[in-house]
């Protein structure tokens, strides 16, 4: 499934902003995003149409389990947030296999376009967050919401504020 929603993101990314990307001039970007369209642009019709089929088949997949089971509940990230190289604010990042570990648990939601939402629940052992993801059903928002107050309101007490903190909300 992971390579069905690369294949559908990159197709995707590559119809809807390929041409100003083009237009503007591949060298305005970093060397990671040049590369992830030289990937993107490889992309068959046939590939395409071959990660929906597995679209497909996957989501009918998912609501098998939801005729049993309310929610899917996973980690919310494969691992914690690791450190930023000192090269990459300069150059970019491509990191894929530290990337594909963070989003591991999400590509089911954002392939098949199912609702989901995350809530913290602890920290590693570096201090890191660390958070619960819940998979709803189609237009299962609300109970999503619901489900995530509730956990959230079991581990406030638990809560840190990070260093720097910005609050958008005052």
């Amino acid at each position: 499934m992971r390579l069905a929603h690369y294949v559908t993101i990159g197709c995707e990314c590559n119809s809807s902003v390929g041409p100003a990307f083009k237009k503007s001039g591949m060298e305005v970007s970093g060397w990671d995003a040049r590369f992830a369209f030289c990937v993107y642009r490889s992309f068959s019709s046939k590939e395409f149409l071959n990660a929906q089929r597995l679209r497909y088949r996957q989501m009918h997949y998912h609501m098998e389990i939801f005729k049993k089971a309310d929610v899917i509940v996973t980690p919310t990230t494969g691992v914690t947030a690791y450190s930023i190289q000192e090269d990459a604010l300069k150059y970019g990042e491509l990191d894929y296999i530290n990337g594909a570990a963070l989003v591991r648990y999400q590509v089911a939601g954002n392939f098949l376009g199912l609702p989901a939402i995350t809530v913290p629940v602890g920290y590693d052992k570096s201090g890191m967050p660390i958070g619960l993801q819940f998979i709803g059903r189609p237009w299962s928002e609300a109970t999503l919401l619901r489900l995530a107050f509730a956990i959230e309101a079991l581990f406030l007490r638990r809560y840190k504020r990070p260093e720097i903190f910005y609050d958008l909300l005052s």
